[in-house]
């Protein structure tokens, strides 16, 4: 279900709610934002959700810890809000999906505190043994305090975390557990072993997780809804583009298996089912999709297929359900790329590990058209 509005969304998941025939969550919901919409635009929605349940005769009341939960989450290009019923194996309820070009810069909130320049004046680096805190000095950053990560049970050779940081308060991912911080002063946090549940932005209907002992997605063990994801596992996704001969959404997924495929998403209206399809190419574990102003549609940008001893590459990529097109020159980095996210639709944010000097360097990838 797409909506044009954010208030359309929130009415559209309240009237899935409403009618949903199970009402095991009774008259309590919690509402959870874990994106970079601003809380404004946040609480602007739950009351549209609200004001749609009392408009079909129902009540809901916010609450600390309820069954039913509203979750907004984000991917690289979509901004997610979701309802599920968290003591059923995060059975899901519905959601709504919107572009994230649907949000004003009002709507979005800021990632760090900034200087009057605009410069965020705050930095957050997870490392392999330590979270670090860096503050901008009008020259340089530098190291402010240092702490530990925790360990899991399940410990891992490569180990991987994400950070999610508002204002001077973060919560940071890692395998098997999540992390609550301030990073005001100095650093501060307090961790808890549980799975945190990640949707994946091209089917928002499946909850994913990052499980102990594992770098990988997989569908969260506990759910037992209908949808069902033909992949084990995979590392990074990018959507590609419509397929017009296919009628579906397209995404490139880079497999914990090593290979890569593309996912084509279900298509109700035409009876057409997901179904996955193997790509011949040799890509690393890196996936993400840019937009370019002079082709349409999105381009998939991946890196190479080296392990973290050698120099990584950065291509983008034409992709269709069989076919695969380079469409810019491989880039090389001075060691492997350890992450690749988008921070808009049309750049994205690379560290790779300099095998030379040892550290550890960030990349602003974008992409320009040719003559």
């Amino acid at each position: 279900m797409r909506a044009d509005s954010l208030e359309d969304a929130a009415r559209a998941l309240a009237r899935r709610v409403a009618s949903d025939d199970k009402k095991d969550f009774a008259l309590s919901y919690t509402w959870e934002n874990r994106s970079s919409v601003s809380s404004t635009t946040s609480e602007r929605m739950r009351e549209a959700f609200v004001k749609e349940l009392e408009r079909l005769h129902s009540h809901a009341v916010l609450a600390s810890e309820a069954d039913l939960s509203i979750v907004i989450t984000e991917g690289p290009s979509h901004i997610n809000l979701i309802a599920e019923v968290s003591n059923q194996g995060h059975e899901l309820i519905g959601s709504a999906t919107l572009p994230k070009g649907q949000f004003t810069a009002a709507e979005r909130l800021r990632t760090a505190p900034n200087d009057p320049s605009g410069k965020p004046d705050v930095m957050l680096v997870l490392g392999r043994e330590s979270l670090s805190l860096y503050r901008w000095n009008q020259e340089n950053w530098l190291l402010k305090d240092s702490l530990p990560l925790p360990h899991s049970k399940l410990p891992q050779r490569d180990q991987r975390g994400e950070i999610h940081l508002e204002d001077h308060f973060f919560q940071f991912h890692l395998p098997g557990i999540e992390c609550d911080g301030d990073a005001w002063q100095k650093l501060s946090f307090e961790c808890e072993e549980r799975t945190g549940i990640w949707r994946a932005d091209f089917d928002a209907m499946l909850p994913f997780s990052l499980d102990p002992g594992r770098s990988f997605f997989a569908v969260d063990p506990h759910y037992i809804g209908p949808k069902k994801f033909s992949l084990a596992g995979f590392f990074s996704a990018a959507r590609s583009r419509y397929s017009q001969e296919h009628f579906q959404y397209q995404t490139a997924v880079a497999g914990a298996d090593g290979h890569t495929y593309v996912y084509l998403d279900e298509n109700e209206k035409e009876h057409i089912p997901e179904s996955v399809e193997r790509l011949p190419v040799e890509w690393g574990s890196d996936l993400v999709s840019l937009s370019i102003n002079c082709r349409e549609g999105l381009l998939v940008v991946a890196s190479g297929a080296r392990d973290h001893t050698s120099r990584d590459t950065l291509q983008g990529f034409e992709v269709d359900p069989r076919t695969v097109t380079p469409v810019t020159a491989a880039a090389e980095f001075p060691g492997p790329i350890l992450s690749l996210r988008n921070s808009t639709e049309s750049e994205a944010m690379a560290i790779a590990f300099n095998l030379t000097t040892g550290n550890y360097e960030a990349y602003r990838v974008t992409m320009a058209c040719g003559d």
